[in-house]
Protein backbone atom coordinates (compact mmCIF):
# COMPACT_ATOMS: atom_id res chain seq x y z
CA UNK A 1 0.00 0.00 0.00
CA UNK A 2 2.89 2.36 0.83
CA UNK A 3 4.50 1.69 -2.55
CA UNK A 4 1.20 2.36 -4.35
CA UNK A 5 0.84 5.61 -2.45
CA UNK A 6 4.35 6.68 -3.40
CA UNK A 7 3.73 5.89 -7.09
CA UNK A 8 0.47 7.84 -7.02
CA UNK A 9 2.23 10.79 -5.40
CA UNK A 10 4.99 10.75 -8.04
CA UNK A 11 2.36 10.68 -10.80
CA UNK A 12 0.54 13.66 -9.29
CA UNK A 13 3.81 15.62 -8.98
CA UNK A 14 4.77 14.77 -12.57
CA UNK A 15 1.37 15.94 -13.83
CA UNK A 16 1.71 19.20 -11.90
CA UNK A 17 5.21 19.81 -13.29
CA UNK A 18 4.06 19.05 -16.83
CA UNK A 19 1.08 21.37 -16.41
CA UNK A 20 3.34 24.16 -15.18
CA UNK A 21 5.67 23.69 -18.15
CA UNK A 22 2.77 23.85 -20.60
CA UNK A 23 1.36 26.92 -18.86
CA UNK A 24 4.60 28.92 -18.93
CA UNK A 25 6.35 27.63 -22.05
CA UNK A 26 3.47 27.07 -24.54
CA UNK A 27 2.60 30.80 -24.98
CA UNK A 28 6.19 31.43 -26.09
CA UNK A 29 6.08 28.51 -28.50
CA UNK A 30 2.72 29.66 -29.86
CA UNK A 31 4.00 33.20 -30.40
CA UNK A 32 6.84 31.92 -32.57
CA UNK A 33 4.81 29.57 -34.77
CA UNK A 34 5.43 30.59 -38.39
CA UNK A 35 2.11 29.45 -39.97
CA UNK A 36 -0.04 31.80 -37.85
CA UNK A 37 2.18 34.75 -36.88
CA UNK A 38 2.65 36.30 -40.35
CA UNK A 39 -1.05 36.15 -41.24
CA UNK A 40 -2.18 37.66 -37.95
CA UNK A 41 0.48 40.36 -38.15
CA UNK A 42 -0.60 41.44 -41.64
CA UNK A 43 -4.27 41.33 -40.67
CA UNK A 44 -3.73 43.53 -37.61
CA UNK A 45 -1.73 45.97 -39.70
CA UNK A 46 -4.20 46.14 -42.60
CA UNK A 47 -7.63 46.24 -40.93
CA UNK A 48 -7.57 49.93 -39.88
CA UNK A 49 -6.84 51.19 -43.41
CA UNK A 50 -9.44 48.84 -44.94
CA UNK A 51 -12.02 50.25 -42.53
CA UNK A 52 -10.93 53.79 -43.40
CA UNK A 53 -11.17 53.09 -47.13
CA UNK A 54 -14.68 51.63 -47.11
CA UNK A 55 -15.97 54.37 -44.79
CA UNK A 56 -14.69 57.11 -47.09
CA UNK A 57 -15.81 55.43 -50.30
CA UNK A 58 -19.29 54.60 -48.99
CA UNK A 59 -19.92 58.23 -48.11
CA UNK A 60 -18.92 59.43 -51.58
CA UNK A 61 -20.73 57.10 -53.96
CA UNK A 62 -17.92 54.62 -54.48
CA UNK A 63 -14.90 56.81 -55.27
CA UNK A 64 -12.07 58.18 -53.17
CA UNK A 65 -11.91 61.37 -55.28
CA UNK A 66 -15.16 61.82 -57.25
CA UNK A 67 -14.85 63.98 -60.35
CA UNK A 68 -18.57 64.44 -61.08
CA UNK A 69 -20.37 64.94 -57.80
CA UNK A 70 -23.11 66.68 -55.81
CA UNK A 71 -22.20 68.34 -52.49
CA UNK A 72 -24.44 67.09 -49.70
CA UNK A 73 -23.76 67.50 -45.99
CA UNK A 74 -20.08 68.26 -46.68
CA UNK A 75 -19.69 65.05 -48.69
CA UNK A 76 -18.92 64.79 -52.40
CA UNK A 77 -21.59 62.36 -53.59
CA UNK A 78 -20.60 60.94 -56.94
CA UNK A 79 -23.27 61.06 -59.67
CA UNK A 80 -23.68 57.40 -60.53
CA UNK A 81 -26.30 58.19 -63.17
CA UNK A 82 -26.29 61.67 -64.72
CA UNK A 83 -27.43 63.96 -67.50
CA UNK A 84 -27.07 67.72 -67.55
CA UNK A 85 -30.00 68.03 -69.96
CA UNK A 86 -33.62 68.40 -68.89
CA UNK A 87 -36.40 65.95 -69.89
CA UNK A 88 -33.86 63.17 -70.55
CA UNK A 89 -33.01 60.07 -68.57
CA UNK A 90 -29.51 59.74 -67.17
CA UNK A 91 -26.51 57.79 -68.37
CA UNK A 92 -24.81 55.41 -65.95
CA UNK A 93 -21.40 56.74 -64.93
CA UNK A 94 -20.20 53.55 -63.22
CA UNK A 95 -21.95 50.60 -64.89
CA UNK A 96 -19.42 48.21 -63.27
CA UNK A 97 -19.80 49.71 -59.81
CA UNK A 98 -18.71 46.67 -57.78
CA UNK A 99 -15.49 46.32 -59.77
CA UNK A 100 -14.87 50.07 -59.54
CA UNK A 101 -15.20 50.02 -55.74
CA UNK A 102 -12.87 47.02 -55.48
CA UNK A 103 -10.27 48.92 -57.51
CA UNK A 104 -10.70 52.04 -55.39
CA UNK A 105 -10.19 50.09 -52.15
CA UNK A 106 -7.17 48.31 -53.62
CA UNK A 107 -5.52 51.57 -54.65
CA UNK A 108 -6.28 53.12 -51.27
CA UNK A 109 -4.72 50.30 -49.19
CA UNK A 110 -1.77 49.43 -51.45
CA UNK A 111 0.79 51.69 -49.79
CA UNK A 112 -0.18 50.39 -46.35
CA UNK A 113 0.07 46.81 -47.63
CA UNK A 114 3.68 47.44 -48.70
CA UNK A 115 4.48 48.88 -45.26
CA UNK A 116 2.77 45.96 -43.50
CA UNK A 117 4.79 43.42 -45.48
CA UNK A 118 8.05 45.23 -44.68
CA UNK A 119 7.02 45.41 -41.03
CA UNK A 120 6.33 41.66 -41.04
CA UNK A 121 9.82 40.98 -42.38
CA UNK A 122 11.38 42.97 -39.54
CA UNK A 123 9.19 41.24 -36.94
CA UNK A 124 10.15 37.77 -38.13
CA UNK A 125 13.84 38.67 -38.25
CA UNK A 126 13.50 39.89 -34.68
CA UNK A 127 12.28 36.40 -33.75
CA UNK A 128 15.38 34.86 -35.24
CA UNK A 129 14.04 33.90 -38.67
CA UNK A 130 15.87 34.38 -41.91
CA UNK A 131 13.21 36.26 -43.89
CA UNK A 132 12.83 36.90 -47.60
CA UNK A 133 9.67 38.89 -48.28
CA UNK A 134 8.67 40.66 -51.50
CA UNK A 135 5.38 42.48 -52.13
CA UNK A 136 3.60 41.83 -55.46
CA UNK A 137 0.17 43.44 -55.49
CA UNK A 138 -3.19 43.75 -53.75
CA UNK A 139 -6.56 42.45 -54.95
CA UNK A 140 -9.96 43.16 -53.41
CA UNK A 141 -13.32 41.41 -53.64
CA UNK A 142 -16.66 42.41 -52.15
CA UNK A 143 -18.63 39.37 -51.02
CA UNK A 144 -22.03 38.99 -49.40
CA UNK A 145 -20.42 38.68 -45.96
CA UNK A 146 -17.16 40.63 -46.05
CA UNK A 147 -14.51 42.64 -47.84
CA UNK A 148 -11.67 40.32 -48.82
CA UNK A 149 -8.26 41.86 -49.35
CA UNK A 150 -5.53 39.58 -50.70
CA UNK A 151 -1.95 40.76 -50.26
CA UNK A 152 0.05 38.82 -52.84
CA UNK A 153 3.69 38.20 -51.89
CA UNK A 154 6.62 35.84 -52.14
CA UNK A 155 7.67 35.14 -48.57
CA UNK A 156 9.89 32.53 -46.90
CA UNK A 157 10.80 32.25 -43.23
CA UNK A 158 13.62 29.91 -42.21
CA UNK A 159 14.49 28.70 -38.71
CA UNK A 160 15.02 24.98 -38.23
CA UNK A 161 12.83 24.55 -41.31
CA UNK A 162 11.27 26.79 -43.94
CA UNK A 163 7.73 28.05 -44.39
CA UNK A 164 6.62 29.76 -47.60
CA UNK A 165 3.64 32.01 -48.37
CA UNK A 166 2.31 33.49 -51.61
CA UNK A 167 -0.52 35.52 -50.10
CA UNK A 168 -2.03 36.89 -46.92
CA UNK A 169 -5.82 37.17 -46.87
CA UNK A 170 -7.47 39.83 -44.71
CA UNK A 171 -11.26 39.76 -44.28
CA UNK A 172 -13.36 42.53 -42.80
CA UNK A 173 -17.00 41.64 -42.06
CA UNK A 174 -19.23 43.97 -44.08
CA UNK A 175 -22.63 44.19 -45.78
CA UNK A 176 -21.51 46.77 -48.31
CA UNK A 177 -22.00 44.21 -51.09
CA UNK A 178 -25.79 44.24 -50.56
CA UNK A 179 -25.86 48.04 -50.66
CA UNK A 180 -23.85 48.11 -53.88
CA UNK A 181 -26.15 45.56 -55.53
CA UNK A 182 -29.22 47.65 -54.63
CA UNK A 183 -27.47 50.78 -55.88
CA UNK A 184 -27.01 49.12 -59.26
CA UNK A 185 -30.73 48.29 -59.38
CA UNK A 186 -31.59 51.92 -58.63
CA UNK A 187 -29.15 53.13 -61.30
CA UNK A 188 -30.86 50.92 -63.88
CA UNK A 189 -34.29 52.31 -62.98
CA UNK A 190 -33.00 55.88 -63.10
CA UNK A 191 -31.41 55.28 -66.52
CA UNK A 192 -34.53 53.57 -67.91
CA UNK A 193 -37.47 55.38 -66.27
CA UNK A 194 -35.93 58.51 -64.76
CA UNK A 195 -36.80 57.51 -61.19
CA UNK A 196 -37.07 54.52 -58.81
CA UNK A 197 -39.72 53.18 -56.44
CA UNK A 198 -37.87 52.94 -53.14
CA UNK A 199 -40.92 51.75 -51.18
CA UNK A 200 -41.25 48.67 -53.37
CA UNK A 201 -37.55 47.91 -52.98
CA UNK A 202 -37.80 48.13 -49.17
CA UNK A 203 -40.86 45.87 -49.18
CA UNK A 204 -38.79 43.18 -50.91
CA UNK A 205 -35.68 43.85 -48.82
CA UNK A 206 -36.82 44.87 -45.30
CA UNK A 207 -33.25 44.82 -43.99
CA UNK A 208 -32.51 47.84 -46.23
CA UNK A 209 -33.54 51.42 -45.60
CA UNK A 210 -33.57 53.54 -48.77
CA UNK A 211 -33.90 57.31 -48.57
CA UNK A 212 -34.41 59.41 -51.70
CA UNK A 213 -33.98 63.14 -51.12
CA UNK A 214 -34.86 65.36 -54.09
CA UNK A 215 -32.85 68.51 -54.67
CA UNK A 216 -34.00 71.75 -56.28
CA UNK A 217 -32.14 71.56 -59.59
CA UNK A 218 -33.24 68.00 -60.41
CA UNK A 219 -30.62 65.99 -58.57
CA UNK A 220 -31.54 63.24 -56.13
CA UNK A 221 -29.55 62.05 -53.15
CA UNK A 222 -29.88 58.38 -52.26
CA UNK A 223 -28.87 57.10 -48.83
CA UNK A 224 -28.96 53.32 -48.43
CA UNK A 225 -28.59 51.79 -44.96
CA UNK A 226 -28.26 48.16 -43.92
CA UNK A 227 -30.45 48.03 -40.82
CA UNK A 228 -28.61 45.04 -39.34
CA UNK A 229 -25.02 46.19 -39.83
CA UNK A 230 -25.64 49.95 -39.67
CA UNK A 231 -23.53 50.50 -42.80
CA UNK A 232 -24.48 53.13 -45.38
CA UNK A 233 -23.86 53.84 -49.04
CA UNK A 234 -24.88 57.19 -50.52
CA UNK A 235 -24.73 58.65 -54.00
CA UNK A 236 -26.41 61.14 -56.33
CA UNK A 237 -28.34 60.94 -59.62
CA UNK A 238 -29.82 63.45 -62.05
CA UNK A 239 -32.38 61.99 -64.44
CA UNK A 240 -35.52 63.20 -66.22
CA UNK A 241 -35.06 66.61 -64.62
CA UNK A 242 -37.43 69.50 -65.27
CA UNK A 243 -36.38 73.13 -65.59
CA UNK A 244 -36.90 75.51 -62.70
CA UNK A 245 -40.53 76.43 -62.01
CA UNK A 246 -41.96 73.05 -63.01
CA UNK A 247 -43.16 70.49 -60.50
CA UNK A 248 -43.38 66.78 -61.09
CA UNK A 249 -44.97 63.91 -59.21
CA UNK A 250 -42.03 61.53 -59.79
Amino acid sequence: MNKRGQVTLFIIIAVLILGAMVYFIYPRIKASLVPTAPASSVEKCMLPVITEAITKISKQGGSVNPSLYYMYMDNKLEYLCYTRENYKTCVMQQPMLKYHIEQEIGNYVKETAVNCVNQLKEEMQGKGYTSVVNFKNVSVELTSSDIEVVVNVTATFTKQGTQSFNEFVVRKPSKIYDLVMMTMVIMNYEATYGDSDTQTFMAYYPNLKIEKIKQGEGSKVYILTNRDAGEIFQFATRSLAWPGGYKTTL
